[in-house]
This record gives structure tokens, C-alpha cells and sequence, in this order.
């Protein structure tokens, strides 16, 4: 499968998702960053791979009651080039797995490694602050995904799209942007993707197998509740720093969907 982006799809996903880290549209800023040029956001190449990664885990009967997508973002997916997305799929003890990876054409350098597989149901950690996205809005939302992600993807796409939206813009991050960066304006994750080099490392999501189906109208109408859990913070910030931040979602008391994101931070000044 060939991929490539342009700066167009940097801007549509950060119209959808509020991330506007210069590296993704300021080649100056970007090479001052510690980038080679601009790039694409790694969610917005991540949507292809789930789509794909979807598509064939499909085609087999599933026999577990949850599903568990891993990525790890090895290098930036540079707009203007070419990439290649190459699947594989086995099977262990009756559970199935399908791996992608993503490499640039012409130089074969593995920019993302990802899996999708069986896995045990999902079990939400206990609820200290509920919050939710209303049907307006999240169908609101999902007209934006459709301008940023062009081909039918699945409902789990769509959920881990806004719920990743929503986590790095959360309130919640408030006390944690804060007590790293004093001093500065910084209100959530995304400003501080404006204040230093920012790059998410890995990223996982757990959930149902419910959520295979393409995403429609009538499934992103309905409230979606969900809980920010408390961001991990690891490292000096004059070296940089890692953040392990987490969000999961659910309607009518079912566990639906749960996201794990790994930040890393550049060196941070007070």
C-alpha cells in the first residue's frame, strides 16, 4: 500500500484536532526543532495504518472479547515523499494478529511498527471525574474526521481520533503543563507542542470488537462519556521529558475504548 502526505493533511488534522506544533507546517521552526523538514502529525499517518490494519483483521472470526492497536512511532513521516505500508498476518493459539509497517520508498527507513490483535475485554480503571462529548458535538466532529480521513474507516478509528483530541486538550493536563513549564501560558498538551520540540513515541488503544464496524452518522450521534486518567511524568525537564498520558471512554456503563499516548518532550526552559 503506497501513502503520501502533504501539508494539506497536517492542516486538515490539526483543524480537527488542535495540534499545531510548527513542526508540522514551519520548515524553519522544524529544522530548529531537531527535524530534517516538516512532517505530518503521527495520528494523521496512524489513521491509514488502522484502516488497513482493520481491513484484514475482518476478514477472520474473532474469538476473543477485546482488541488491543500498539503503535511505536520510530521516525517523522516527512510530507512530499513517498511511503509504503507492509502487512503480515499470523496466528497463535487461535488468536489472531496483523502487523503493518510503514517505511519511506526510497529509503526504507521504518517510521512506524504497529499491531492489531485479539486480546481480553477491556476493563475501565476506576472513575474519579466523568466527562462528556455530546451528540451534537461529536457528530460535529465527525464531519471533520471526514475531511481529515477520506476512505471508510472503522468506529475505533473515529473514537481514538477525538478521545486523542480530547486528551491533549483536556483541562485536566492543566496541573501537569504547569508544574513543568512555570511561568509559562500553557493551558494544555497542545501548547506545549507551540513552546518545544514535542513527539509522541507510542501509542495504544484497547477495545471492542463492537467497534470494527465503520464509523456512520448514527454511531457518532450519540454521547460519548469519558474519564482523563492522571498524566505520567518521567525525565528532567533540561534533558526533556516523557509523558504517559491516558484517556477511556464508555456509553450506557460498557467499556467502549481506552487510549495510552507516549509524549517526548525536548529540552524544556523555565
Amino acid at each position: 500500500m503506497s501513502l503520501h502526505y502533504t501539508l494539506r493533511d497536517a492542516e486538515r488534522w490539526a483543524a480537527f484536532s488542535k495540534d499545531y506544533n510548527p513542526i508540522h507546517f514551519d520548515a524553519v521552526e522544524a529544522k530548529h526543532l531537531g527535524m530534517e523538514d516538516v512532517c505530518v502529525h503521527g495520528m494523521r499517518a496512524m489513521l491509514d495504518v488502522k484502516s488497513a490494519l482493520s481491513r484484514a483483521l475482518q476478514k477472520h472470526t474473532l474469538s476473543t472479547g477485546g482488541l488491543l492497536f500498539s503503535c511505536r512511532l520510530r521516525e517523522p513521516v516527512a510530507c512530499e515523499k513517498p511511503y509504503h505500508l507492509a502487512l503480515s498476518e499470523t496466528q497463535s493459539e487461535g488468536v489472531q494478529q496483523v502487523t503493518g509497517k510503514l517505511r519511506h520508498a526510497q529509503t526504507q527507513a521504518l517510521s512506524m511498527s504497529s499491531k492489531l490483535s485479539e486480546s481480553k475485554p477491556l476493563a475501565l480503571s476506576p472513575i474519579t471525574q466523568a466527562n462528556t462529548v455530546r451528540g451534537e458535538a461529536l457528530s460535529t466532529l465527525y464531519r471533520q474526521f471526514q475531511t481529515v480521513e477520506s476512505q471508510n474507516a472503522p468506529l475505533w478509528s473515529f473514537f481514538d481520533a477525538v478521545l486523542f483530541r480530547q486528551l491533549v486538550n483536556a483541562p485536566e493536563t492543566l496541573e501537569t503543563v504547569q508544574s513543568i513549564i512555570p511561568g509559562h501560558k500553557a493551558t494544555s498538551l497542545c501548547d506545549v507542542f507551540r513552546l518545544a520540540r514535542v513527539v509522541q513515541t507510542h501509542h495504544e488503544t484497547c477495545f471492542s470488537p463492537l467497534l470494527l464496524e465503520d464509523a456512520d452518522p448514527d454511531s457518532a450521534s450519540e454521547p460519548l462519556h469519558y474519564s482523563v486518567l492522571p498524566t505520567l511524568v518521567m525525565g528532567e525537564k533540561e534533558a526533556g521529558l516523557v509523558l504517559v498520558t491516558g484517556i477511556e471512554a464508555w456509553r450506557a456503563n460498557q467499556p467502549l475504548i481506552s487510549v495510552s499516548a507516549t509524549l517526548k518532550t525536548g529540552p524544556l526552559a523555565d
